[in-house]
This record gives C-alpha cells, sequence and structure tokens, in this order.
C-alpha cells in the first residue's frame, strides 16, 4: 500500500468515501496490483455491509459453527479467484492463492470484518509495452468494486495509463517494460562523452608563442 501512487490513492479516498455511504447491502471489494517484470501480485480487501454479512459468513462457515476455520477461508479465496480474470496481452494467466485471512463473525456481523486475500501469477513481461486487464466478478449483484495499480518499484517499469469501467471491475493498463530506461541512457551516453571532450580541451596546453 505504501507504494500507490498519489492520483490512485486519491481515487481510492474519494470512492471509499462514497462506498461508505451507501455499505449496509453491499459487498465492498477493493483490489491493488502489484506489477513487477516476473508476477503480478494481486491484493483483494472484501468487507461486507451488514445487511449482507450473514449471507457471505454462511458462504465460508461450510460447517455451520460460527468459526472460520483455515480450512474454510482458504476454500473461501479459491471460490473467489474463479471470479477473477487477470490477462497479459490478451493471453490468460492463472492466479495461485498466496494469504486467506477472515475476521470473526462478530466483526462481520456489524459490518466492520475486511476478509483479505492474496494471489499471484506467473508473467514474464518481456522489454516493450504490453496490456495487463484485470476484472473482478465476484457476487456482482451485491458487489462495490475499487481497483487500483500500485506503482511499480523499478524505474525500468512504468505504467503509462490506466482505463477502468464505470464500476472498477475492469481495468486495463498500458505497462512499458525497459523502453523509458533504455531512452534515459542513450541520453547519459553523448552528455558524458561531451563533458570528458570538453574537460580534455581544457586540460591540453596551448603552445607559447617564440
Amino acid at each position: 500500500m505504501k507504494r500507490i501512487s498519489v492520483l490512485a490513492l486519491g481515487l481510492l479516498l474519494h470512492v471509499s468515501a462514497s462506498a461508505e455511504a451507501h455499505r449496509l447491502d453491499e459487498y465492498l471489494q477493493a483490489t491493488r496490483l502489484d506489477i513487477s517484470r516476473n508476477r503480478v501480485v494481486v491484493e483483494l480487501d472484501l468487507t461486507p455491509g451488514v445487511l449482507v454479512a450473514s449471507q457471505i459468513f454462511a458462504t465460508i462457515d461450510s460447517d455451520g459453527d460460527g468459526r472460520v476455520s483455515p480450512t474454510e477461508i482458504e476454500d473461501y479465496g479459491r471460490r473467489v479467484l474463479r471470479d477473477l480474470s487477470l490477462r497479459v496481452d490478451d493471453r490468460p494467466c492463472a492466479l495461485t492463492l498466496t494469504r486467506a485471512e477472515s475476521p470473526s463473525w462478530d466483526e462481520i456481523r456489524d459490518g466492520e470484518g475486511t476478509i483479505h486475500l492474496e494471489a499471484f501469477a506467473d508473467t514474464p513481461l518481456a522489454r516493450g509495452v504490453h496490456r495487463i486487464r484485470y476484472a473482478n466478478m465476484h457476487e456482482s449483484a451485491s458487489g462495490v468494486f475499487l481497483v487500483n495499480a500500485l506503482k511499480p518499484s523499478t524505474d525500468a517499469l512504468v505504467i503509462r495509463a490506466q482505463r477502468r469501467d464505470v464500476q472498477q471491475r475492469v481495468i486495463d493498463l498500458d505497462v512499458d517494460v525497459g523502453t523509458s530506461f533504455d531512452a534515459a541512457t542513450w541520453w547519459v551516453i553523448p552528455i558524458a562523452g561531451l563533458g570528458a571532450l570538453l574537460m580534455g580541451r581544457r586540460r591540453t596546453p596551448t603552445a607559447s608563442s617564440p
């Protein structure tokens, strides 16, 4: 979260404030995408409103004992992943669940509990411009969706554009790998060469008059 861009953070806070006022019968689902050269990590926070909390909890608590076991939340996490789609350059990429955490029933019942899921897909990105598409269709009847991309941790990878649908179920990203970095490097080489040439001229002694 600390690497989220200022613009994306502003959008997230604005939409979050709007969603907060209508959350009683809604299932808030906030996605963050962390993109690197070799993989895409999906971080998903799901917060059911109080009027849909019992339905969501019953889906997770498969044995009906009022508690969520590690197996139950992992099963639910994999169910959520089946409703997510990640594509790179129009190729589907399989997501693997790496984290699934559930709050207690009391927290979910009061509309304050957030389910945390994390998954990744191996997506080696060659030098050039790539298009990444993410879509979330989980519990679409009650879902309220947010989606943002985190700022990449390397300057060699730049997100050039982000396009979302109105409901923020889908985001398309134009990702530039390596080309911007290479262009900057080509500028540095001539400038460095020119500097060396000027320094050499300053150090060359001039011939004295007879």
